[in-house]
């Protein structure tokens, strides 16, 4: 539900294109939530939360990195299930598709003005290539969402405050969506002083 995660994903892909040949990637999403206690309903947003100032700076900063946010959703969603698509996404294929399944999902909701419900993220998984019935099984399955929340809650305790939040190669690096030239050098950085033998899930 965080814009800046969905233009810092587009300036990652950004650096990592200027990298392209030189170093491998891959990119994995994981779970973390901003407002854990929101129901499965979501959330009814204040009025006065959308700041026309601070919209617009978001709009502009979207329309850069080819955006396009209409912020036409009147509650915050509950994203367990959609943490959950990327879960699924992320144990097929060494995580093959997981980049595309948060692309989609971002979309869905800030472009399409979506509420990421259980209807919502089959059809998105199902968009992306997975079978419907598999995506319906695994988002509902409650002790998977049990994990995937403990997962997230654990990843606040030690630390992350905020969204977006980089590791690369196992390491913390920054939060925030960062200009394209921060990514660069930081994954230089990364490569360099902390290489990895392959690209794995550690």
């Amino acid at each position: 539900m965080c814009p800046w995660c969905w233009i810092g994903k587009k300036k990652l892909e950004a650096g990592i294109k200027q990298l392209e040949g030189k170093f491998q990637f891959r990119v994995r999403w994981l779970p973390y939530l901003l407002r854990p206690q929101i129901p499965p309903e979501g959330l009814p947003i204040p009025p006065g939360y959308r700041n026309p100032a601070r919209l617009a700076q978001m709009i502009q900063a979207g329309e850069e990195v080819g955006i396009k946010f209409s912020f036409s959703n009147t509650s915050f969603p509950n994203t367990l299930k959609a943490h959950a698509l990327l879960e699924l996404a992320d144990s097929k294929d060494d995580g093959a598709k997981q980049n595309d399944v948060a692309e989609r999902l971002f979309k869905a909701y800030f472009t399409d003005g979506k509420m990421l419900t259980e209807e919502d993220v089959v059809q998105v998984g199902q968009e992306a290539g997975f079978d419907p019935e598999e995506v319906r099984s695994f988002i509902t399955d409650q002790e998977k969402l049990d994990a995937i929340l403990q997962s997230a809650l654990e990843r606040s305790s030690k630390g992350v405050e905020g969204v977006p939040f980089f590791y690369f190669n196992g390491q913390r690096m920054f939060s925030g969506a960062q200009n394209e030239d921060v990514f660069t050098r930081m994954l230089t950085i990364a490569a360099e002083r902390f290489p990895v033998a392959q690209l794995s899930k550690a």
